[in-house]
């Protein structure tokens, strides 16, 4: 049996390893993945031409391994293949290849008495696909992220269809690299608005094929594309300055630990202060917009973002950097390549593609880009519940009642709270309990029974913009929660809290009443949570260089030794 087991082997499972080792270096562990090498989002089968990292260097790398310069290009894009070296780089410096079994798709994970006759102590216990041995484990970390299951929509008579029909993930794929290099393949469409819509027209683009491009009506429009800098910088890089989080109103200090700051502009914001924070946020989308010039072509002004100039602050759709701005210039020729708003209605016999306003065109290939399940298979529905995770099944009555309370209660408490978020143009709509995360601080179950007590948690479980940094804290505070080193609050407090996020993120967000999002927060997100460790998250010199100052993961360097010793404080003074 191990003591520990990482689900994934991307950045999340990696650096969640890492950590738990760093922190208990004897414990037996073992990191299970599904695809045939490590990287997760960045596998070696996940990889395409021409597909480069939106973070610029520096960027997108872990505290204790820097990247090496010659990585990136000139400009500062990471090309994929140097991120994947990196992660297996990372891998080998800290002795994780050893602890690796790749081509291990997890089937179920279930919660079992160690013995017959031991009822009291359970274990996990992990179902293999394809295999009939299984895995056992003390504990488990959840680190496969919200990328990993595909979602290609239902389109009636894809039986029928002649052509290809594939998910954005498989791009990268040998096979698929050499049909879209193929000459029979001269016409492709892909189906959705997204950053990986955008790089699968360009890498069809660059293959000399003709693209289709349908992005459906309804949903939060196309994804507003910043472009590679901004004011002389890397535009990246402004969402890793303490600025954005200033003024993005957020929950991650309550009420009484707040800063004058957040009194001042956020807490019960007043006309003048709502209106600052409105245009501030106009101003940026104005300039991260303008380069693109939507209204020059009919295809442009088919990508503008859905609210103008207020969905960089309301987000309805995914941000994403435009790594390929050339591409911009066969959008307005729309000579290779037309826009469709409509719904992809179906599929029709040879290779007929049939859209919501009766136009048909025919394609050799089929491309959904449209993003990932946020449903976790390998739970059974009523394990999902009870480990914090969304099911399609539901409470007991019991349970049932109490989270709506939670759930009504916290919706009207953050519109109190932060008064700005009841202008979100779009109200959430009607959710049940059961659709939301129940992970306190994003991480940890918040109802955890006794029979699960600190033996599961989930590391990348929360999509910001600022992974490595946001990784490794959630990887420390796993690590001291597994291990008992971390006191939390108890069940009812961190409920409350859950519910508390939950509403802040439906508010907020409109594209994150999918699945969790702080995009413009994770730096008071990662404050939070090392002062729940004890850490100071605060890393520069001084106020000038702490508001304004880029953060990058190298500032958090020794953050898990800092944490370590002052454990060996709080042991010494307890004796």
């Amino acid at each position: 049996m191990y003591d520990v087991i990482v689900i994934g082997a991307g950045w999340c499972g990696l650096v969640a390893a890492k950590t738990y080792l760093q922190v208990c270096p004897e414990a037996k562990l073992l990191i299970v993945d599904g695809d045939s090498s490590i990287g997760g989002t960045w596998s070696e089968d996940r990889l395409y031409p021409h597909l480069v990292a939106e973070a610029h260097h520096g960027l997108f790398e872990f505290s204790d391994l820097p990247m090496r310069k010659d990585s990136a290009l000139p400009d500062g894009r990471i090309p994929s293949k140097a991120v994947h070296d990196y992660l297996v780089e990372y891998a080998t410096k800290f002795q994780l290849t050893d602890r690796l079994r790749l081509n291990t798709w997890v089937e179920n994970i279930r919660r079992e008495p160690i013995s017959p006759t031991d009822k009291g102590s359970q274990h996990w216990v992990i179902t293999v696909a394809g295999t009939e041995g299984q895995l056992q484990a003390k504990k488990i970390i959840i680190a496969s992220g919200l990328t990993s299951e595909p979602l290609i929509p239902a389109l009636p008579g894809r039986e029928k269809f002649e052509g290809e029909v594939l998910h954005s993930k498989s791009l990268g794929h040998p096979q698929t690299v050499d049909r879209i290099s193929d000459s029979s393949i001269r016409h492709a469409v892909v189906y959705g608005g997204s950053k990986s819509a955008f790089d699968a027209v360009y890498l069809l683009l660059r293959a000399g094929k003709t693209v289709d491009w349908v992005i459906r009506e309804g949903g939060g429009g196309p994804s507003m594309m910043t472009p590679l800098s901004v004011l002389g910088q890397p535009s990246f890089r402004l969402n890793n300055s303490r600025i954005l989080g200033l003024l993005s109103p957020n929950p991650f200090e309550t009420p009484n630990e707040s800063s004058w700051w957040r009194r001042l502009i956020h807490l019960n914001a007043g006309r003048w202060a709502q209106f600052f924070i409105v245009a501030f946020w106009r101003i940026m989308a104005w300039l991260l917009q303008r380069p693109w010039g939507y209204d020059a072509s009919p295809n442009g002004k088919q990508l503008k973002p859905m609210l103008g100039l207020d969905s960089l602050f309301w987000s309805p759709a995914t941000l994403g950097v435009m790594t390929h701005p050339e591409l911009w210039d066969e959008i307005h020729s729309g000579e290779r390549v037309k826009i469709h708003r409509q719904t992809i209605q179906g599929l029709g016999s040879g290779k007929r593609v049939m859209l919501g306003n009766g136009h048909e065109f025919s394609a050799d290939l089929v491309v959904c880009a449209t993003g990932w399940h946020a449903r976790h298979s390998f739970f059974a529905p009523d394990d999902q519940l009870t480990v914090g995770l969304p099911s399609e099944t539901s409470f007991d009555p019991k349970s049932q009642i109490k989270w709506n309370d939670l759930q009504l209660n916290a919706d009207r408490d953050i519109l109190e709270e932060l008064p700005i978020l009841q202008q979100c143009p779009i109200s959430p709509p009607p959710l049940r309990c059961e659709d939301d995360y129940h992970l306190y601080r994003s991480i940890a179950p918040s109802s955890e029974t006794p029979s699960h007590e600190r033996s599961i948690a989930f590391v990348g479980f929360l999509r910001t913009a600022g992974a490595p940094i946001v990784y490794e804290a959630q990887s420390l505070w796993a690590a001291a929660y597994l291990t008992g080193t971390l006191e939390v609050p108890e069940t009812a407090h961190r409920e409350r809290e859950v519910a508390r996020t939950n509403a802040w993120i439906r508010r907020r967000y409109i594209c994150g009443r999918k699945v969790p999002f702080a995009l413009f927060d994770f730096l008071p997100y990662v404050d939070m949570l090392y002062r729940d460790l004890g850490i100071n998250p605060r890393r520069k010199p001084n106020v000038v260089a702490e508001t304004c100052g880029l953060y990058q993961p190298r500032d958090f360097r020794g953050v898990v030794c800092e944490w370590q010793a002052r454990q060996r404080g709080k042991e010494k003074r307890s004796h």
